[in-house]
Formats: C-alpha cells, structure tokens, sequence
C-alpha cells in the first residue's frame, strides 16, 4: 500500500511539473509575441500601401478602377517579404506556409487583373495545390 501512494505522489508532482512548465512556456510565447516588431512592421508596411496608392489615384498615375488590384499585388509582396524575414530571423520565426500562400495568391490575383491575365486564375489553384502537398512531403519534424 505505501508504494502505491508514493507512486500516486510521484505522478502527482511530475503532472504538476509539466503544469508548471506548460505555463511558463506558454507567458514566454506571449511574451515573445507581445515584443514582436515586424508585426508592427507590416501593419506599417500595409497602411503606408494604402496612403501611397490613394495618392496615386487621386494624381491619375493609375485608374481610381485599378488600384485594388495594385493593392492586391504589392499586400502579397510585403507578405511574401514577411516570410523571408522570419524565415532569416530566428528570434522572429513562427509558422508562415498561410502567409506565404497567401501573399502568392494575391500576388497572382493583382498581377492577373493588373496585366490582363484573369483567364488563367485556375493555375493559380492548382499552384497552391501543388505547393501543399510538396510542403506536406518535406515538412521539418521535431
């Protein structure tokens, strides 16, 4: 009977333990988080696009009709520099395959409108298809 108890004991602190750890780790993932720079970098990024696309609309440098479509393209490209940044700074990564398909995809949506190429938006599918089931393949494993 005693060792069963200190067995219950033993498996009461490890759980308490890992509880601890757990929640340690999960403040310093907060924390991580909350100081993340380039968060507010691309927010930045973002609403600078805005105003500068706007400005260009107003001045008739492009068509008040088209500048979606510029904010499409150059929103995929600011995503697509976020991923390269996280990818090089190792205090700042955090899973990016979302962002990064994302940031194709409206690349290809804003350049297909911009340049007259809205036929051929199913390639764009089966590009993100293809691109899933390779990082599916070649995943890093812990």
């Amino acid at each position: 009977m005693p060792e069963q108890r200190y067995r219950h004991e033993k498996e009461e602190k490890q759980e308490k333990d890992e509880k601890g750890r757990d929640e340690k780790e999960e403040k310093e993932m907060e924390e991580k988080w909350r100081r993340d720079p380039l968060s507010r970098v691309i927010f930045g990024l973002i609403v600078i696009t805005v105003g500068v696309l706007f400005l260009l609309a107003s001045q008739d440098k492009i068509a008040w009709e088209d500048w979606w479509a510029y904010l499409l393209l150059i929103l995929g490209g600011i995503f697509i520099f976020e991923v390269l940044l996280r990818s090089i700074i190792p205090a700042y990564r955090r899973p990016v395959l979302g962002r990064l398909i994302a940031g194709l995809v409206l690349i290809a949506i804003g350049a297909s409108n911009i340049y007259g190429l809205v036929s051929w938006w199913p390639l764009i599918i089966i590009a993100v298809g293809v691109f899933i089931l390779f990082s599916a393949f070649f995943r890093h494993r812990k």
